[in-house]
């Protein structure tokens, strides 16, 4: 038996959880007795779910806008740290660029939630929602689309499903199934790097400071956390990933070390390592019929600036404000005006994160000393460095609804 919805989600992690809480709300009369279906590959609220592991996110500020705006923020501000100001090197280079809150008149430039936390505070909002119904572990086989509905087929562990609806989210990562049978394409560019995560601390109290450390395998963060922790973020060549992994503890915190330098201290405990490969993902059309791209399966980026989770909470905030205000959720210029909306401020993400990648990860000598020259410069000239400041917390371009603090 076929079940019909009016929204789909193709993926219950991070992203797609997280449109879930956005549209939390979406009953009352205008839209009575609208469903949503949920279909996810693991288990509900499942420690197996890689979006809600014990790896750190960066929020911008304007990430915290939103999440204000969907009545979550109050839920996670115990559980996160402020990030207060910002230093920015470049190894083996004079020069760096620092910038605080204090020049954005706001009251922190970012913030670092762990992802079981965020995990944790989403999922507690979702799961008693009346109007959700939850497929899970559940993936997704085969998709078929008219002119006014969608249909899916699905696996659970009772066997095979279908269910139809009016608009189909594709929120199911950076290897979307969804992405793949819609027949999307997908621009996707090997950066030949791994980025290598792990919790460290050391000697200092961290102040709420952030670092990037630019070296010539590839940029190391090291994001203030909780219980004066770091969270780091360490960048390598792909061919050394296995041997940095093997490390004991004592010759990792050795060898991140002599990497990043003292700014922050004496590393003295190092918790889990985590590693994955880093490349460049685009899918240059959003959508295609009723179905639209978000999150990962849209854009995955490098995370030398920290934008992932807040480009896919914009991408939430736009989707979930249009499928409030229509009555057809799906409708494919509606789509179309989503797409339109969302490319700008995607292709400038992109621009930044890419090209800062390639400034950054070599060491050709001349344009070692154009970066120092560029940090001191924008160290220098407040106005670049607000604009700097500004596209990081996520506050350049057109707001929509939820950044601006207005409910749904």
């Amino acid at each position: 038996m076929t079940k019909t919805y009016d929204i789909i989600i193709i993926g219950g992690g991070m992203v797609g959880a997280s449109l879930v809480a956005a549209l939390r709300n979406f009953v009352g009369e205008k839209h009575k007795d609208k469903k949503i279906a949920v279909v996810e590959a693991h288990p509900f609220n499942s420690s197996s779910q890689p979006s809600f592991d014990d790896r750190s996110i960066a929020l911008s500020y304007g990430s915290r806008r939103i999440l204000e705006s969907m009545g979550l923020w109050e839920k996670l501000a115990t559980e996160i740290e402020a990030i207060k100001s910002i230093h920015v090197s470049d190894r083996g280079h004079l020069g760096a660029t620092r910038i605080s809150y204090t020049e954005e008149k706001v009251e922190a430039l970012g913030y670092v939630v762990e992802n079981r936390v965020m995990g944790r505070v989403l999922m507690n909002e979702v799961e008693s929602l009346k109007h959700i119904d939850w497929f899970c572990p559940a993936t997704i086989q085969t998709l078929e689309q008219t002119e006014n509905q969608i249909s899916v087929q699905i696996k659970t562990g009772q066997g095979e499903q279908f269910i139809e609806g009016k608009l189909l989210v594709a929120a199911d990562g950076v290897q979307s199934v969804t992405r793949h049978l819609a027949g999307l394409d997908v621009k996707r560019e090997d950066y030949k790097q791994s980025a290598i995560i792990a919790n460290v601390q050391t000697d200092q109290i961290h102040q709420g400071i952030a670092y990037e450390r630019f070296t010539d395998s590839g940029p190391i963060a090291f994001l203030p956390m909780t219980e004066n922790r770091y969270s780091v973020v360490w960048t390598c060549e792909v061919q050394d990933t296995s041997r940095i992994m093997q490390l004991t503890d004592d010759e990792f915190k050795n060898e991140l070390q002599q990497r990043f330098g003292y700014r922050a201290g004496n590393i003295e405990k190092t918790g889990e390592r985590f590693s994955y490969p880093l490349a460049y993902t685009e899918t240059e059309q959003l959508t295609k019929g009723r179905v639209v791209i978000i999150g990962n399966a849209a854009h995955a980026l490098h995370p030398v600036s920290g934008q992932g989770y807040n480009l896919a909470l914009r991408d939430v905030a736009e989707l979930a404000e249009m499928i409030v205000e229509n009555e057809d959720p799906g409708h494919p210029l509606l789509l179309a005006e989503y797409h339109a909306k969302r490319l700008k401020d995607m292709h400038r993400v992109y621009r930044i994160t890419d090209s800062m990648v390639r400034l950054f990860s070599n060491n050709n000598a001349p344009l070692g000393h154009l970066r120092a020259s560029g940090l001191i410069a924008l160290n220098l000239i407040s106005p670049l460095r607000s604009l700097m400041a500004r596209q990081s917390m996520g506050l350049l371009g057109r707001m929509n609804k939820l950044q601006r603090r207005l409910s749904l």
